[in-house]
């Protein structure tokens, strides 16, 4: 009997056409049909019977756990995990794996942001549709280039950003305690403690995993830190910004603006005072949606599902400790 594979991630069905029909060869695989991240009630519904999942953000937790003790995989379709509990995952014998392949798409989005957000795009965009052809003053800014890049991790999207950052001469400076100063300094950024990244930052990017730690790290004490007249830059999780902090600083001018990909709640409420803001810039959580990048995070899910399948241990797994699970001891 075939394996069953639920597929929760709603990535454009025709871009990843070749990698699901790769997995149906070997596997069932079972359609999700919302375009939409399902509810920790809908997820619980579906996993009866299901081997490994294509997952989307939908909740896994051991409630969701406990009542699928056949589910041996998630394979989440991109690289944030902070929907997922690990160690229940764990604890259940449940392999959780990414898709590290998001970070140059992600990148190319984040220095989108800052020059949008930079140059006034949509302040430009505005004043054009409304025929203020005339107010230069409004559109006036500082130049991209020779403005200091604060990276606030220096994970893959960062790294891929500073090069792209160094290209519009710019500095880059970066925070982060797990990295090396050899390495940051192989890609030209200099690594500075937390204060000083704040206190330097013409622009803050931000590509922190989202825990416990780093939740709504800028807030309005960090935010207190920074440069009169700095932007904000966000492509990695809303939750990492307070968001009335932002808004407070952005409405005061203490930031001179904000690109965002990504906001506390998603999908956003048509409300949220951040829309009443002209000098944010905003993109809907679509740093890795491109056509390359959808291709390559199926391509690498339905490679490590069918690793699994076939006995064998599946790359870009993020709890390893699982294979200590009784389930897994015959994997190669």
């Amino acid at each position: 009997m075939k394996k069953k594979v639920l597929v929760t991630s709603f990535y454009n069905r025709q871009v990843v056409g070749p990698s699901l029909k790769r997995l149906s060869e070997h596997a069932q695989v079972i359609l999700g049909q919302e375009k939409r991240v399902l509810t920790e009630d809908e997820i619980l519904g579906r996993l009866d019977g299901i081997d490994a999942v294509i997952a989307a953000e939908e909740p896994y937790n051991e409630r969701v756990f406990e009542p699928a003790p056949q589910l041996a995989m998630i394979a989440r379709d991109g690289v944030g995990l902070d929907s997922i509990d690990l160690e229940a995952a764990t604890k259940y014998g449940v392999i959780v794996n990414n898709a590290p392949v998001v970070h140059e798409s992600v990148a190319d989005l984040a220095l989108g942001l800052i020059i949008a957000a930079v140059r006034k795009v949509h302040i430009g965009d505005i004043g054009m549709r409304s025929g203020a052809w005339t107010a230069r003053d409004m559109y006036l800014c500082p130049d991209v280039n020779g403005m200091t890049l604060g990276l606030l991790g220096f994970g893959n999207v960062a790294r891929a950003l500073a090069k792209r950052a160094v290209g519009f001469d710019m500095e880059v400076v970066a925070f982060d305690p797990f990295v090396d100063k050899i390495s940051a300094e192989a890609l030209g950024v200099r690594l500075v403690e937390f204060n000083e990244l704040l206190a330097r930052s013409d622009v803050l990017s931000i590509h922190a995993p989202l825990t416990p730690k780093t939740h709504k790290i800028i807030n309005a004490r960090t935010i207190a830190k920074m440069k009169e007249g700095a932007y904000i830059v966000n492509t990695a999780r809303g939750g990492l910004i307070d968001e009335p902090a932002l808004i407070e600083a952005l409405q005061s001018w203490k930031l001179a603006g904000a690109g965002l990909d990504v906001v506390n709640n998603e999908p956003p409420k048509p409300d949220n005072p951040l829309f009443k803001l002209d000098n944010v810039t905003f993109t809907p959580h679509v740093g890795s949606d491109t056509t390359g990048t959808f291709a390559k995070v199926y391509d690498s899910a339905v490679t490590d599902i069918l690793l699994l399948f076939a006995g064998e241990k599946p790359r870009h797994v993020t709890n390893p400790e699982v294979f200590k699970h009784q389930r897994f001891r015959e994997l190669k």
